[in-house]
């Protein structure tokens, strides 16, 4: 075979055709694919960063649902504002089957807040401490919500296991919604 100045021409021309395609084609293409590989890779960290960013949504639904079960369940533990005479009359019931005398009962101002109102009452009870103990056991295990704020217990000096304990304790109920305040 002959290599003359047609074929060194034609392998010339193809060399060109071939540097040609790569500055025009492949070049171009190169450049495009970079572009939107950079462009998948952001995206990607992005859909990244929204999945951790949202991991915790569906604990949140979770923990609103039992908070507002919770909600429910201490609501359902609050007395209608009209029972507490009854509550009253349960204390002190609970006092004299105890052994106890009530001495004095005294309902103090009356704190509301967003969804309860809490009713403070200071009661001055005496008689035999191991009564006293088995009211406050009994106390504790009511099925409302009540608290002891305060608590003074005094040993009577001349009778052996009495005393006398002022105690602050209080209700919390609902308040009455239906009584509409006139300003």
């Amino acid at each position: 075979m002959r290599f003359g100045l047609r074929e060194l021409v034609f392998v010339l021309a193809m060399i060109g055709l071939l540097g040609s395609s790569y500055f025009l084609v492949f070049q171009k293409a190169n450049a495009k694919r970079l572009a939107l590989q950079a462009d998948v890779e952001t995206k990607q960290r992005a859909l990244a960063n929204l999945r951790s960013a949202t991991a915790g949504i569906e604990d949140m639904n979770t923990k609103i649902d039992e908070l507002q079960q919770a909600i429910n369940f201490f609501e359902s533990k609050l007395p209608k504002e009209k029972e507490i005479e009854n509550i009253l009359e349960e204390f002190s019931k609970m006092a004299e089957a105890n052994s106890l005398t009530t001495r004095t009962v005294k309902t103090l101002k009356a704190e509301r807040s967003a969804g309860y109102s809490e009713q403070p009452i200071q009661v001055t009870l005496s008689g035999d401490f191991s009564g006293f103990y088995a009211f406050l056991l009994q106390l504790e295990k009511l099925s409302r919500i009540t608290r002891i704020t305060q608590m003074n217990l005094q040993k009577i000096d001349d009778r052996d296991g009495e005393m006398t304990a002022n105690v602050t304790l209080s209700i919390f109920f609902e308040p009455d919604t239906s009584v509409t305040s006139i300003h």
